[in-house]
């Protein structure tokens, strides 16, 4: 039977309360204990949600990084199965094991995607993967857009303040900024869209969109639009560039991704929507069910 404190070490790794945790472990909880029903641990928990700093205090704090539950499931197993990619490589470069099997007889390398598997060798390998320099290049841009962000509100109010004094304007009367109207790396912060999201080719619905939502928020649109919301976690969001396509990370937000894509001029004028777009298909982990759902969507 759980304690109180053990109990709250896994409630605040599923509800991502690090603090919350770091008392619990000051307090000599066991990290690797089990819940008894079904061998989970909280480094199970944080790794099936994508816990990002839960994950990585429990590591730091000494959790076993392949401990299998009742199922022989590892939290690396929880991380590929969910397409927590980049965690999923950081993982396997804190000791992580790609080859630890389940009780059906596959390892999180099984699950994984073929071009993913790739990636967590080279990880498992102490090299640098195709995705944590990808991850490195946006983090980069990201920066860049901050501080050019950062110049141009500054620009902005000495503008404001230059011509309110000019013009004798009172500060009543004077133009505001709310949290609403910012600009961020170019992008309105409360801007929405919309977007055709295709499937199985040519097939397509569209969905609004705010910059606020994600690859996942919009995995769980589509599996409403599609009369799967059960199945929401069974789908993943893939960007088509010029033809080059790339699994979006759960976490990826959509509208900024799409403010990157090249104006693609043709005969017809704008052709940018030809080139590049959204789709969402249906993982190769999916329960049968699902897929047989999935090709009835119109």
């Amino acid at each position: 039977m759980l304690e109180k404190f053990d109990y709250d070490l896994i409630k605040s790794a599923a509800n991502n309360d690090t603090k919350k945790l770091r008392e619990i472990l000051d307090c000599g909880v066991d990290i690797n204990m089990m819940e008894f029903d079904k061998g989970t641990t909280a480094l199970h928990i944080a790794c099936s949600r994508g816990n990002k700093q839960i994950i990585e205090l429990l590591v730091s704090r000494g959790a076993d990084v392949n401990v299998q539950d009742n199922r022989g499931v590892t939290p690396l197993h929880s991380l590929v199965t969910n397409r927590y990619d980049i965690l999923a490589l950081w993982l396997i470069r804190h000791g992580g094991n790609i080859k630890i099997q389940d009780n059906n007889g596959f390892a999180p390398y099984d699950y994984a995607q073929g071009w993913f598997q790739r990636e967590m060798v080279l990880a498992s390998e102490g090299k640098t993967s195709q995705s944590e320099e990808q991850l490195e290049e946006q983090q980069k841009e990201i920066k860049q857009k901050e501080e050019q962000y950062q110049q141009q509100v500054s620009t902005l109010k000495r503008q404001m303040v230059e011509s309110a004094s000019t013009s004798g304007a009172s500060s009543a009367t004077s133009p505001k900024m709310s949290g609403y109207d910012t600009v961020k790396g170019g992008i309105l912060m409360n801007s929405s869209e919309v977007l055709k999201v295709f499937f199985r080719g040519e097939s397509y619905k569209s969905v609004k969109v705010s910059n606020t939502d994600t690859a996942r928020d919009l995995c769980k649109i589509m599996a409403e639009k599609f009369n799967m919301p059960s199945y929401d976690k069974c789908f993943d969001i893939c960007e088509t560039v010029k033809g080059r396509t790339r699994f979006l990370q759960p976490t990826d937000y959509l509208i900024p991704a799409k403010s990157k894509w090249p104006i693609i001029v043709g005969t017809s004028g704008n052709e940018t929507h030809l080139h590049c777009f959204f789709s969402v298909i249906i993982r190769k982990t999916a329960p049968k069910e699902a897929v047989e759902l999935f090709e009835k969507v119109l």
